[in-house]
């Protein structure tokens, strides 16, 4: 990719914000006549992407093999797409395990350039992160090494290429990778069928049925197709009882969906980043922003055999219908939700002995994102946490009111718990283990963590990938 491409993408979601609602709903109505073929609404049944099998487990370990490569895919109905998927399939597999059982994967790059695998939301070995210096070189491959000690929990894994990342995964390089564990099993949360993972992603397309990145020049700030585990707005038939939903905004750009149902019944938050949350949330709406993931417990029950309910969001005041559940009669019992999860370990900050500060925003002079007025160099090292140590960051978004650009910061290797925004607690369904957190114009927001189980180099950066692409990255060395 060229400097003015990263440039592009990286300024997305400022463009967008830039805009009034009125005016980005207008544009965005009309793309979706204008751009690319038409699309017909719910016409597509949802597709769960296929669990991947080890290859063989040896001591304890389970050893999986996947190949990064080019493949075409049908997304939209009679044409093919070009992609790069994780197997060749977009998403990739998804992969589940159990907590304390690690695993190797061993990634072979067969697609034209670079690539790095980082485990997102995931306690590793620095030198199974993804890190700049840590590629996949085209035609080789590379072991990645996940002890898997933390609690059950939704995770994916996406590509990580500095420059390349916000396109390498637009091009289809994510998946899931689903972590369980014997207190949620106690739980009797909905399982097998009836739990149901939805990586929602938007593309824009090419009369051809390629992807096509938005053109903020145009008018476009997002795709204005939903695609959701890779089928564009699909329709899913459930039965008259609740169902488990682990949501990912796997967005490359900056679409921050709020969630809604079109009946405008409520639903229950469960869990969050990090894993479950001590009980559940009722919600009626709920923020998503790219790479965050949430699971939810859906009451189809309420509804007569026969209905509709459509899964909504509102993208910078711009409506969009994600997907159709089709309501049939149900064949089992509908259990009740538990009034209690698991328990979530406050962590104080009287413990915290460093403070540090972060300011995100646009550097308009160079065209570059930056934090703290440094843009990224893989060489630097910016901070130096202690192994073991408890920390309070503030996340401060700088950004003007000429451009009022919104940051998702995301850090590598540590869960965080959200203190305060604007000194305002969060709200309850964002109250647990997160590792990516919205951040608007203007805002700060106090997080605090606790540094553990490995030493080394990690990231932390903007999780609106066009903006680490852009510059708004940087590196912590965490020491012993």
């Amino acid at each position: 990719m060229k400097r003015r491409d990263v440039l592009k993408l990286g300024l997305l979601a400022g463009a967008a914000a830039a805009v009034p609602a009125e005016r980005l709903t207008g544009a965005f109505a009309q793309r979706a006549v204008a751009a690319g073929p038409p699309v017909q609404l719910f016409d597509t049944p949802l597709v769960v992407p296929p669990v991947l099998k080890p290859k063989y487990s040896i001591a304890g370990t389970d050893y999986y093999d996947v190949t990064i490569k080019p493949a075409v895919q049908e997304i939209l109905p009679g044409l093919r797409t070009p992609i790069w998927g994780y197997d060749g399939i977009f998403p990739g597999p998804t992969i589940k395990t159990r907590r304390n059982r690690p695993i190797v994967v061993r990634q072979r790059n067969k697609l034209p350039g670079e690539s790095a695998v980082h485990l997102h939301g995931a306690n590793v070995p620095s030198s199974s992160d993804g890190l700049p210096g840590d590629e996949i070189a085209p035609g080789k491959d590379r072991f990645y090494l996940y002890p898997n000690r933390q609690q059950a929990t939704t995770l994916w894994y996406h590509d990580h290429v500095h420059h390349h990342e916000a396109f390498n995964t637009y091009q289809g390089l994510t998946g899931l990778y689903l972590i369980t564990d014997p207190a949620e099993d106690k739980l009797g949360l909905p399982s097998g069928k009836y739990d149901v993972p939805l990586v929602i992603q938007d593309r824009s397309f090419n009369a051809d049925g390629t992807f096509r990145i938005p053109d903020p020049g145009a008018g476009e700030f997002f795709g204005e197709v939903a695609v959701v585990n890779g089928k564009p707005h699909p329709f899913l038939q459930v039965e008259q009882r609740r169902y488990r939903f682990r949501l990912l905004n796997g967005s490359s750009l900056d679409t921050l969906h709020e969630l809604t149902l079109g009946s405008g019944d409520g639903f229950h938050v469960i869990g969050t980043d990090g894993g479950l949350l001590p009980a559940p949330v009722p919600v009626t709406k709920l923020p998503l922003a790219p790479s965050e993931r949430a699971e939810v417990v859906i009451d189809f029950s309420r509804y007569p055999v026969g209905s509709h309910v459509v899964l909504n969001s509102s993208i910078f005041g711009a409506p969009m219908q994600i997907m159709r559940f089709d309501v049939r009669k149900a064949t089992g019992p509908n259990h009740r939700l538990p009034s209690k999860l698991v328990p979530i370990q406050r962590l104080k900050e009287s413990q915290a002995k460093v403070r540090r500060d972060f300011q995100l925003n646009l550097d308009k002079a160079r065209g570059e994102m930056v934090i703290n007025g440094k843009t990224f160099d893989p060489d630097r090292i910016d901070i130096k946490p202690k192994l073991g140590a408890t920390e309070v960051w503030t996340i401060f978004n700088a950004e003007t009111p000429d451009l009022p650009i919104p940051h998702v910061f995301h850090t590598h290797l540590v869960r965080f718990q959200i203190l305060d925004r604007n000194g305002v607690p969060p709200a309850p369904f964002e109250s647990g283990w997160k590792d990516s957190v919205t951040v608007m114009p203007g805002e700060k927001v106090r997080i605090i963590m606790r540094f553990g189980d490995f030493p080394g180099r990690f990231l932390y950066h903007c999780h609106l990938l066009g903006h680490a692409d852009a510059g708004m990255m940087a590196t912590m060395l965490v020491t012993p």
